[in-house]
């Protein structure tokens, strides 16, 4: 139903969304071991430049992606202009990001996370949760985080739970299981 292309909520322009972070230098030649926020870390083959918020120097650069191979969850980058592990050290811990534009076209009953974030959540029968505000991943599944009406409410993203994603209304209808709201709003 949805593709994990956000992870944690950071300020940058519009056009951009995050798409993973720099976990670690890779080897002596300057590649970077990326954590993709997405199901699909083989799609940094796909990516032509990125941009990198530098936690620790607060700088933003675009890099251009000179080749890519997944390991597991992690992309492996080599970028133009970070030839040594001493320049891949420096961007440990950046926030990768990618123009909107770039990002690979889905199905249509596919979104990307970024496209649900400040939807209103309403139920079948019409009760209003409150918007979008964010998502966790688990092992299991990922969760809808709805915040509003005083309360935050987890929503499995998963079986037959959202309904229908009306993002020119700005809607997300949700059939929750009998029992899932009420164990939401116990203190």
């Amino acid at each position: 139903m949805t593709r994990n292309s956000a992870g944690r909520k950071t300020e940058m322009a519009d056009d951009l969304v995050v798409i993973g972070e720099v976990a670690k230098p890779h080897g002596i030649r300057g590649e970077v071991k990326v954590y993709s926020y997405s199901e699909k870390p083989e799609n940094f083959k796909h990516y032509k430049k990125i941009v990198l918020q530098e936690p620790a120097a607060g700088r933003t650069d675009i890099y251009k992606v000179v080749k890519s191979r997944e390991q597991g969850k992690l992309a492996i980058l080599q970028l133009e202009g970070v030839a040594s592990r001493e320049a891949a050290e420096a961007l440990q811990g950046s926030t990768v990001w990618l123009q909107k534009a770039d990002l690979p076209k889905l199905d249509s009953d596919e979104y990307y996370w970024h496209q649900l974030i400040g939807l209103q959540v309403c139920t079948e029968s019409g009760r209003e949760l409150g918007k979008v505000a964010g998502f966790v991943t688990t092992k299991a599944h990922d969760i809808l985080v709805v915040t509003g009406a005083g309360h935050e409410y987890m929503i499995p993203l998963k079986g037959d739970i959202i309904r229908n994603i009306d993002e020119q209304g700005e809607k997300l209808l949700i059939a929750p299981p009998p029992g899932l709201l009420e164990a939401n709003e116990e203190d």
